[in-house]
């Protein structure tokens, strides 16, 4: 299946859930995250889930990480919608959101961290395989932010549905995930981070 196939298919898929069904779904995964360690961390990188896209509620994971880790600071994308690149705003008590022309709420100014610092990303995503590889919105967002960053930042997705066997379509430039959650496994694409607990 094309990757035109799959998102038309995924967003349907998502369409589908009733409320109580994608909140329940977003509680399992936060669950699942117990398995994952965030001990040498600082900087997360997040996305605050878009209503309209029926996206995974972040935000419940965030309130997890908060009390599991106080240390962690967590940013949020603020997107040039004309260069199609992020820059990463620290995501503060006081932090100003307000929604973009695109129906993605994000910081309307605040303290921005390079993206060397960043330790972890959770990207969104609408579906992924048993590579890691990531099926997002198909505008590049996060395939030029992840191509940034260094070498060792730890990749992560959530997903409502288990992967695809594999995508017909990979490109040179699509950077895997070291893990995905879902509402039943935490799918492992970098055995050093199943093995090192991270």
């Amino acid at each position: 299946m094309n990757k035109i196939y799959l998102r038309k298919n995924y967003l349907q898929k998502r369409k589908e859930l009733s409320p109580n069904e994608r909140e329940a779904l977003s509680t399992e995964i936060v669950d699942r995250f117990k398995e994952i360690s965030f001990v040498h961390h600082k900087f997360i990188h997040t996305f605050y889930p878009i209503t309209g896209k029926q996206e995974f509620n972040s935000l419940l994971l965030k309130n997890k990480l908060e009390m599991d880790y106080p240390h962690l600071q967590f940013l949020l994308p603020k997107a040039n919608l004309v260069e199609h690149t992020l820059s990463h705003i620290l995501w503060e008590k006081d932090t100003p959101l307000a929604m973009n022309q695109w129906g993605i709420t994000e910081p309307e100014c605040g303290t921005e961290i390079s993206v060397q610092e960043i330790d972890a990303v959770i990207a969104p995503l609408l579906a992924f395989d048993t590579k890691g590889n990531r099926l997002g919105y198909g505008k590049g967002f996060y395939d030029r932010f992840l191509a940034d960053c260094r070498i060792d930042i730890l990749k992560l997705g959530v997903s409502y549905f288990e992967p695809e066997q594999a995508f017909e379509e990979v490109e040179e430039y699509d950077i895997p995930l070291d893990i995905c959650v879902t509402p039943s496994k935490v799918w492992y694409f970098n055995k050093a981070h199943k093995k090192s607990g991270l």
